[in-house]
């Protein structure tokens, strides 16, 4: 609709500059770049329109101009006009480009993309161009644009309107840029006030919690932030920077702290499963480990193939310590540190496979709680 818009403008612009082309002079026309992000490919996606009645030597100025910052980048090139319509994008121009800052040449030149807000773009002509000099009159047209790729960075964990226990959550996030191993992350948590929305809670109140220059994309809310309450929701975001360049943000997901009464029954000290008798009867709770029991009985040695389902049925990728087990003759107890060695989701459902040398196949299903958020 936005382009629709823009091309019948563009209509109504052609038409008043009629009057103009009687008197020799030009129209920029930048309908086609209304309502496009700018990149290196459709940088002179525009026409000059002539009234002149023979060619004329000119000289052209692009700018592109960000709201409220010093970023910027500009070009100019000398170029020939002829009379009617003049399609720059098809003329192998190569302007000579100029950037306010290095990171905003590599964003734009490598990876075509400009940063986030809202910036104009104009373009300025100057007829009779020669030997440095011009006469007074020049022509310019601008076109506006709001960069905001909230698509390209997707918040995971906590979901979206989660109700959670810990009280130091793992906030998690991922990103779809091509260069995402070049980023740098800001991550933002603030309380949501009665009335408020995600979005108002994490633009105007104070964070409890603003972390910068992370690297990776995830972050346990740290003990030395401030305290996060029981039933206050929270809204949290995550911003992408490159080389201290906003590339874009996430859209803003709430969580809330509520209690759990079933962690103060959990015992922390949980008795041996034994795999061959219990496997597939019941849901137990694992409290940071697993402790199983498995007799063998018809060969020496046995080794034992570990893995690990999500509640979806997913593979979990397992750390090699816990992937193999050594089993010998009689009676064998092996503990899975589940807290130390292969980190797992607070209250999430889990089940373990267990893979002998013969091809039998033993299922343990667990719900993994966190030892640390038990109530003692």
């Amino acid at each position: 609709m936005k382009r629709i818009t823009g091309f019948i403008v563009s209509i109504v612009l052609l038409l008043g500059s009629a009057a103009a082309y009687a008197q020799n002079g030009l129209f920029v026309n930048m309908a086609f770049l209304d309502g496009i992000a700018v990149t290196p490919d459709n940088l002179l996606n525009y026409q000059v329109q002539s009234g002149l009645t023979k060619a004329t030597h000119a000289l052209v100025t692009g700018t592109i101009r960000y709201r409220n910052s010093t970023m910027r980048i500009s070009y100019r090139f000398e170029c020939n006009l002829q009379p009617g319509i003049n399609n720059l994008s098809t003329a192998g121009i190569r302007p000579a480009m100029v950037y306010s800052e290095p990171a905003l040449r590599e964003l734009f030149e490598q990876y075509k993309v400009l940063p986030q807000g809202i910036y104009e773009y104009c373009v300025e002509v100057t007829p009779n161009f020669s030997s440095g000099e011009s006469t007074s009159e020049k022509y310019n047209e601008c076109v506006y644009h709001k960069s905001e790729d909230i698509f390209l960075i997707n918040l995971i964990d906590p979901d979206n309107d989660a109700k959670i226990y810990e009280y130091n959550p793992m906030l998690s996030w991922t990103v779809n840029y091509p260069f995402a191993s070049e980023l740098k992350y800001r991550l933002r948590v603030a309380e949501i006030k009665e009335g408020q929305n995600t979005t108002v809670a994490i633009n105007r109140n104070n964070p409890v919690y603003d972390e910068k220059n992370l690297m990776q994309m995830s972050q346990v809310y740290p003990v030395y932030a401030k305290p996060l309450q029981l039933n206050q929701p929270y809204a949290w975001t995550v911003d992408a920077y490159y080389k201290g360049i906003l590339l874009g943000g996430a859209e803003t997901w709430k969580f809330t702290i509520i209690e759990d009464s079933l962690l103060a029954a959990i015992n922390t000290n949980p008795s041996y499963v034994d795999v061959q008798r219990e496997q597939g009867i019941y849901t137990m709770y694992a409290p940071g480990l697993l402790k199983l029991k498995y007799d063998l009985k018809d060969l020496k040695t046995d080794t034992l193939q570990i893995g690990l389902l999500d509640n979806e049925g997913k593979t979990v990728k397992m750390n090699k310590g816990l992937s193999i087990l050594d089993a010998k003759y009689g009676d064998n107890r092996f503990i899975l540190n589940f807290h130390e060695e292969q980190p797992l989701k607070h209250l999430q459902q889990y089940t373990l496979t267990i893979t002998s040398q013969t091809g039998r196949i033993y299922k343990i299903s667990f719900k993994y709680v966190n030892p640390e958020l038990i109530r003692k």
